[in-house]
């Protein structure tokens, strides 16, 4: 197409087309160049619109790609922590004491496993406290019963270190030593400022017996007769840490119950010596008085009669005084009664 110089009579101007077939692959191809362009204009035109469609799907994608992350960090985290906050609360409940179980997760992971070990642990701890508590009342009972018993035994018991420095004593020692023995404590043996024979003797003892030992002294007091004292002493083994023990009793009343029976046996033997030589006074003189009456004038007779008179009854005195003797030895006839056993017993108790 193309305008020519040649107006029409309205004065517009003419234009001369020329058409001229052209293979079909041109038309064809003709076609697909136009539409392409029409479809590139048209690109062109919504160029803006579709950057800004893309721009936001691009950002809700990595919104919600943003979104799914922290919640599965949210999870995993929480998932991570949980075992790890059971394990700080575990470890805060221990350092204060309480050994109970925490909540076990089922997992299996090694967080799992580790919170396991844990309440195991816990577990076992728990155990051995309270088998430890168990222990220690069993001692403290034991303890509290061997001072009640040490206490109140009448034998003195003196309890000593390794080195000799004085730990522990019963009443029945104090009451025995009649000594309070403060400011013994912190002093070895040797050192003791008073009770120097009963110091001396334990010296002594510990000093020549790797073992057990026993003595017997007779410790004066004051303004009083001495105490026969029988001192036992021990050494107690290394395992348990060693020291020293000494019981000591008061066997006065026992020495002097062994002197009177001493005494009694040779009172008793004394009276049967003296008393065997009696009888064949006595009988004699009788029969010096029944052979010479006869031949004796009457004041002879009187004289004899007096005589052999004063020879018995000394005689009879003397065999009183021997049988009295005697009885000194003899123990008192026993007097045989019905005795309540449970009442003696609680009555010895009572003691």
């Amino acid at each position: 197409v193309t305008p020519i110089p040649l107006r029409t009579l309205a004065g517009e101007p003419n234009l001369l087309m020329l058409l001229q077939p052209v293979p079909e692959s041109f038309g064809r191809s003709a076609e697909a160049v136009q539409e392409a362009y029409r479809d590139y204009q048209q690109l062109t035109l919504g160029r803006s619109g579709l950057k800004r469609i893309y721009t936001i799907t691009l950002s809700l994608t990595l919104l919600l790609a943003l979104l799914t992350a922290l919640a599965v960090a949210f999870f995993i985290a929480r998932r991570l922590a949980a075992p790890l906050l059971i394990l700080a609360e575990g470890t805060q409940a221990v350092a204060q004491g309480d050994f109970s179980p925490r909540q076990a997760l089922p997992a299996n992971d090694e967080l799992g496993v580790l919170t396991q070990s844990f309440n195991r642990m816990t577990r076992q701890l728990q155990d051995a406290r309270g088998a430890a508590e168990r222990s220690r009342a069993e001692v403290e009972a034991a303890r509290a019963y061997l001072e009640s018993v040490l206490a109140h035994l009448s034998t003195g018991v003196l309890a000593f270190s390794v080195d000799g420095q004085l730990r522990a004593a019963n009443h029945g020692a104090l009451q025995i030593l009649a000594d309070d023995l403060a400011g013994f404590e912190d002093l070895a043996l040797e050192d003791w400022p008073r009770l120097d024979l009963f110091r001396d003797t334990l010296v002594e003892g510990f000093a020549n017996n790797e073992g057990d030992w026993q003595t017997q002294i007779d410790l004066p007091v004051k303004d009083s007769s001495p105490l026969s004292l029988l001192i036992h002493g021990s050494r107690l083994p290394a395992v348990g840490g060693g020291g020293l023990v000494v019981v000591f009793d008061d066997i006065s009343s026992l020495v002097a119950a062994q002197r009177t029976a001493a005494w009694a046996e040779v009172a008793r033997r004394l009276a049967h010596e003296i008393k065997n030589p009696l009888t064949p006074i006595q009988l004699s003189a009788e029969r010096l008085a029944f052979k010479l009456a006869d031949r004796l004038d009457d004041s002879g007779r009187e004289m004899l009669e007096r005589a052999t008179t004063t020879i018995v009854n000394q005689v009879e005195a003397m065999k009183n005084l021997v049988n009295a003797f005697r009885d000194y030895a003899r123990l008192p006839a026993p007097k045989l009664a019905a005795v309540d056993l449970n009442a003696l017993i609680r009555e010895v108790l009572h003691l």
